[in-house]
């Protein structure tokens, strides 16, 4: 198994107060210091008992057992901002900061509430993922983003970059981007700096911030398309009726009626976030936004948000186009939406981005939507049905700031009409004299890793200086490794029949049986993004003292037990997951081809299927696997390194001068396939980085 990990490097500001007896103080461009650096002026403590002090410049929040999660808030709110600062803690603690966040005596006995950046030094590595605190949870996780988890430092300081403006909330840790969410539920509140409780932990472990600055960029605010009154701004359009009774918009329609009746604006527009409360009582509607008129039933055409009395709340239909772009499920339907009651629905459409949430649950996210940029609003009543449905406001959120002014976006280093291998691609001996070289991974340090079964040796190349050192000698015959994002060694210990953990100098053995048999012999691995590992279990060589029946793949979640997911592969070896972790690539070495699955909520597979086949001729199958940023797989066998697109077509088989049997991308710009070969250590230089 193979992981490829991005070193970001950033430039942090350092926060200097003018006058170190103010809360903050002005700083140039409109930052402001949040903390003078002395002491804890224009803070307080909300919830647990943590410490919180000054040390150095810095604050220090240290746990304290038996006590809930601790909140430092500022006194001030803030709306929209960027706001920047450095953190470093221990391996232990969860912590986080929370942003527009509040307590009130009203809602749950004052606990505090709303958006949190993770701080996560786990081998999950959400760190700069939104947490919901006491309220909805998980709303944005770094599951299908291996850069951002990656670019953590463990037992370093770490820079977090939050910018917060209208419905978008932005981060990025150590200069990489990390969350990307769309959530209009809260617009203002406090900032706070957390310690998570420990339970009965009675050793302290702490978190440690410092250089916290931020630039105010004022407050962004809900502004009435409907007036209360009247249809002032709005037209109707043949077909159903339309009334104002008591503040509230009603549409009512016969069955008999076909056409569709129409409430269009009087505007158009292009970027928006608008919050709509309805109640439908009756029959299928809509609100459709970025629409033009046409002649017919239907009268427009373009995007409809969709309401109806019972099925398909929130979801996206394009009328006159693709028809259903996103359809949620009855499930998703059923939790949030409220049947005869008024519902809340926001639709957010910037650029390409539309994203749709039906009483704060998201029902629909088009991250690079194709389809239209402008047009009217609308509220609908469907031809055909009987019709009644109400609309008791109709708003849309204003920002003083531009939401993209201060953004920072990757650069645009698409090269997907480049050959993936350059012409003449050389591939170059780095270091020789092993047994049998394999599982190479790259570690925080940015040098490779690699195993030496024989040997007993997990080996370190530094491309640097071209030196090869023994980082773990007695490594259990060691093959597949892999980094997490803590800076933990996961290695498939094949000898000794075991899946272990390395941090520091503590080894911790994760499995060694299933089901009261031994494993045969872990061979490769994969993180799942969400701390969970697959693994491969086949026997090579003597097999008097297999246990079990089958030569299965497993899957170990992050806090549940081991689980059998593969079965009936002839002999699994190499795997990988797909760039956003819902496909998962098997290499069976017996039958010398390639299985996809598709990957479930619970870590379980579904829809096995052949995507790829090696030559059945020759001597060998699949080994090791890897994957590039543009999804392709890589695989290590029958003499060569197979490259294939994610459907399964041959893009390039790179010959290597001894039989490969891993491989992993590498390198100062991440375009270095390292590949082990037997005796030998190995490189080429492509034209596409690693994915992962």
């Amino acid at each position: 198994m193979t992981r490829f990990i991005t070193l970001a490097f950033v430039i942090v500001a350092i926060c200097v107060p003018v006058n170190a007896n103010t809360q903050a103080a002005e700083a140039e461009d409109g930052w402001i210091c949040l903390f003078d650096g002395k002491s804890l002026d224009g803070w307080k403590q909300l919830g647990g008992e943590a410490k919180y002090t000054v040390e150095d410049g810095e604050i220090v929040g240290t746990s304290v057992p038996n006590t809930s999660n601790s909140f430092l808030r500022t006194e001030k709110m803030y709306g929209d901002f960027i706001l920047e600062l450095e953190f470093k803690v221990h391996p232990e603690l969860n912590s986080g900061i929370q942003i527009r966040s509040h307590s009130l005596p009203d809602y749950r006995n004052g606990r505090v509430h709303g958006y949190q950046v993770e701080i996560d030094a786990s081998d999950r590595g959400w760190s700069g993922g939104i947490y919901d605190e006491s309220r909805r949870g998980w709303l944005n996780s770094l599951e299908q983003n291996a850069a951002a988890r990656y670019a953590f430092k463990q037992n370093q300081w770490n820079h977090f970059r939050i910018q917060a403006i209208g419905d978008s909330i932005k981060t990025w840790l150590n200069g990489v981007p990390a969350a990307d969410l769309v959530d209009s539920m809260t617009q203002t509140g406090f900032i706070a700096l957390q310690v998570h409780g420990v339970g009965d932990r009675e050793d302290p472990v702490w978190v440690r911030w410092r250089n916290i600055r931020i630039k105010d960029l004022g407050t962004s605010t809900w502004k009435p398309l409907f007036d209360g009154k009247s249809l002032d701004g709005w037209a109707a359009l043949p077909g159903g009726q339309w009334t104002v009774d008591d503040g509230v918009i009603r549409g009512t329609s016969p069955a008999s009626e076909g056409r569709h009746g129409m409430l269009l604006s009087n505007e158009q527009f292009r970027d928006f976030t608008a919050r709509i409360v309805y109640r439908a009582n009756r029959g299928n509607s809509g609100f459709y936004f970025r629409v033009d008129r046409v002649d017919g039933p239907v009268a427009v055409h373009g995007f409809q948000a969709e309401i109806d009395a019972a099925n398909d709340a929130g979801g996206l239909y394009e009328t006159g186009g693709r028809a259903w772009v996103a359809q949620p499920s009855a499930e998703l339907v059923k939790r949030c939406f409220k049947p005869g009651e008024w519902n809340e629905m926001t639709v957010s459409a910037h650029g390409r981005r539309i994203v749709v949430q039906v009483n704060g649950t998201k029902t629909a996210d088009l991250a690079n939507d194709p389809g239209r940029l402008e047009g009217f609003f609308g509220l609908q009543l469907h031809g055909g049905q009987e019709m009644d449905v109400e609309f008791k406001s109709i708003e849309l959120l204003e920002s003083e700031a531009d939401r993209t002014a201060d953004d920072v976006e990757p650069a645009d280093e698409s090269t997907a009409d480049t050959p993936v291998v350059p012409e003449g691609a050389e591939v170059k001996k780095l270091a020789d004299g092993f047994r049998f070289t394999e599982g190479p991974a790259q570690g925080p340090d940015g040098k490779i890793y690699f195993s030496d079964i024989p040997n007993e040796h997990i080996n370190i190349f530094d491309p640097e200086s071209g030196e090869v050192t023994v980082f773990r000698e007695e490594s259990g015959k060691a093959n597949g490794l892999i980094f997490a994002p803590s800076g933990a060694l996961y290695a498939c210990e094949g000898g000794a029949r075991r899946l272990t953990r390395q941090f520091d100098d503590e080894i911790t053995v994760l499995a060694e049986d299933y089901e009261g048999k031994r494993l045969n012999s872990p061979n490769d691995l994969v993180m799942d993004g969400k701390g969970g590992i697959y693994f491969t279990d086949p026997r090579y060589g003597n097999r008097d003292d297999m246990e079990m029946e089958v030569e299965g793949v497993y899957f170990l979640p992050r806090r549940d037990k081991l689980a059998r997911v593969i079965d009936d592969l002839v002999r699994p070896n190499g795997l990988i997951l797909s760039l956003d972790n819902r496909t998962l690539y098997v290499a069976d070495n017996g039958a010398k081809t390639i299985w996809a699955y598709d990957v479930q909520p619970d870590g379980t597979l579904a829809g096995g299927r052949k995507v790829a086949e090696m030559d059945l001729d020759a001597p060998g199958g699949g080994d090791g696997m890897t994957i590039d940023q543009r999804g392709n797989i890589y695989c290590a066998g029958q003499g060569h390194i197979w490259i294939w697109d994610p459907q399964g077509k041959v893009l390039a088989k790179i010959a290597t001068p001894e039989g490969p049997a891993n491989c992993t991308f590498g390198g100062p710009d991440g375009k270095t396939l390292y590949i082990t070969a037997r005796q030998g250590f190995y490189c080429v230089q492509l034209n596409v980085a690693g994915g992962r």
